[in-house]
């Protein structure tokens, strides 16, 4: 065996080794760096890797050598025609260029400026496919004969192996991360797996909200929920889910007020290993686990400027990379937003972004008030007392027309959380007996002005006060008082309580 074919053999079984003991990206590339640098003696070494139907192609790891100012060694750069490894890929062949010699393109020169002259580039090629390029880069004459070029020919095809192997791997890895995470979200919110309860209606205006969610269901549009606390946001997010062709997948939700703002892009993107203090291993983030689903992003309005801009550009390029990190990702995610704000006033006030917000509002929905739909008030009772005896293992109350006609005068303030509540104490309080108006008024703790449908502005006022007073037991000045709560000094709020007619002891 001659010495060329001896160095040929040599160098292809130290690649075979570094395929068999590399398990991290930088390792192989270092390691493949280290092989190839005695025999094919480069100035500079980069790999780049493309991915089907893409318009630009990545470093598979930061090159080795020469730096080059202005050519990021981490980030994706666009596909240009002019390009070298375009040709050698294009091509499917080795391409050899002087760089003195040809046009003075940036790509071109980027390299001659920092004393690069010559490059050698090859394909990577695996099962027939491209998969990126091995570009070897030179200060000098090029130095290597026709016998070493076809050795690298020979080397690219367990290059291609090699790193075919560790693109596959990081993708069984991802695969592996992205489960553990689903299985310790899922762990935390077992009420995922729970089918979501069907809408009660009867009411027009809810009969149209149903029609929307049908028709938006099925597509892939952002849709943005809106309405008042309590009306039930959550539940037409899960039902948009549960109609549409991911159903098939976990419905991930995540609440924004509930977030740290210091953890919010963390909690959404997921982050690498050390991106800041406490960051200890990679962690997945919502995005990379609602691939394919659906995530629902409530009250999306606590949500910082920052992070708005981020989410922006993920529901506009689809991609976005974990904090700490350089490698981007894609995501195949539908987001339904939803807030209890009024996001156009926000917007105004500089506090929510108008183009985030023109985004997310494709589709809107909006929920209406429970003191708007009151024709649903005798149904949604009926639901929740056979809900709630299950739960509480109780009989049921009955309830007379008065009581009902009572409940639908009632403003519902809290909406179907709030009636929702009433029932579970009417369980407890009347189990198997019969719930009169009387029981109704006082439980709800209202005077009898609730039964009108419309309230003055003076109406509307003491009955705040009454209700703040409830609160503080009829305490009306200190830390813990009434005009504390209502944001007013002590003197105005004596002085509207003396002109609404309101005792304090009438609390106490």
């Amino acid at each position: 065996m001659s010495k060329e074919e001896l160095k040929k053999y040599q160098t292809i079984l130290k690649i075979n080794n570094a395929i068999i003991n590399q398990r991290t990206r930088d390792g192989l590339f270092q390691e493949i760096t280290n092989v190839l640098e005695p025999v094919f003696r480069f100035d500079r070494i980069s790999i780049l890797i493309i991915q089907p139907g893409e318009d630009s192609w990545y470093y598979f790891s930061p090159a080795k050598g020469v730096a080059i100012p202005g050519i990021p060694s981490d980030k994706r750069l666009p596909i240009t025609k002019g390009m070298i490894p375009y040709k050698a890929m294009s091509g499917k062949k080795t391409v050899i260029v002087d760089l003195t010699k040809e046009p003075p393109i940036p790509e071109v020169k980027s390299l001659t400026d920092v004393g690069l002259n010559w490059m050698i580039c090859t394909p990577l090629i695996n099962r027939g496919e491209v998969i990126g390029s091995v570009q070897f880069s030179y200060k000098k004459s090029f130095p290597l004969t026709k016998c070493e070029i076809d050795l690298l020919e020979k080397v690219s095809q367990q290059l291609a192996l090699a790193i075919d192997n560790m693109l596959a791997y990081e993708k069984l890895e991802g695969i592996k991360e992205k489960l553990a995470e689903e299985k310790s979200y899922l762990e935390k919110k077992i009420d995922s797996l729970v089918e979501p309860e069907d809408i009660i209606y009867a009411s027009p205006l809810m009969s149209h909200l149903v029609d929307d969610i049908k028709n938006v269901a099925l597509t892939d549009t952002t849709v943005l929920i809106t309405g008042e606390t309590g009306t039930g946001k959550d539940l037409i997010a899960k039902n948009i889910h549960k109609m549409s062709t991911r159903s098939h997948n976990i419905f991930i939700k995540v609440n924004c007020a509930a977030l740290v703002s210091t953890l919010i892009e963390s909690e959404l993107f997921g982050h690498e290993k050390g991106a800041f203090t406490g960051a200890a291993s990679r962690k997945i983030g919502r995005f990379e686990i609602a691939n394919d689903s659906t995530l629902f992003l409530d009250e999306i309005s606590e949500l910082p400027l920052n992070t708005q801009a981020k989410l922006l550009q993920v529901l506009q390029d689809r991609k976005f990379e974990r904090v700490g990190g350089s490698k981007t990702l894609s995501t195949n995610v539908r987001i339904i937003a939803a807030s209890n704000q009024d996001l156009g006033k926000l917007v105004k006030e500089k506090k929510f972004r108008d183009d985030l917000y023109y985004r997310l509002s494709t589709f809107p929905i909006h929920v209406p008030a429970l003191r708007e739909r009151k024709e649903d008030i005798p149904l949604l009772v009926d639901h929740f007392v056979k809900k709630l005896c299950s739960i509480l293992n109780r009989m049921p109350p009955h309830f007379d027309n008065e009581a009902i006609d009572a409940l639908m005068r009632y403003q519902w303030l809290g909406n179907i959380r709030e009636l929702e509540n009433f029932i579970e104490r009417i369980i407890i309080l009347k189990s198997r007996q019969m719930v009169t108006e009387k029981d109704v008024k006082a439980i709800l703790s209202v005077s009898f002005e609730y039964e009108k449908d419309v309230l003055t502005l003076e109406e509307a006022e003491k009955r705040h006060i009454e209700s703040m007073l409830r609160k503080t037991k009829g305490v009306v000045s200190g830390q813990k008082g009434a005009a504390r709560l209502l944001g007013v000094k002590r003197p105005t709020l004596q002085y509207r309580l003396k002109k609404l007619g309101i005792n304090p002891y009438d609390f106490k």
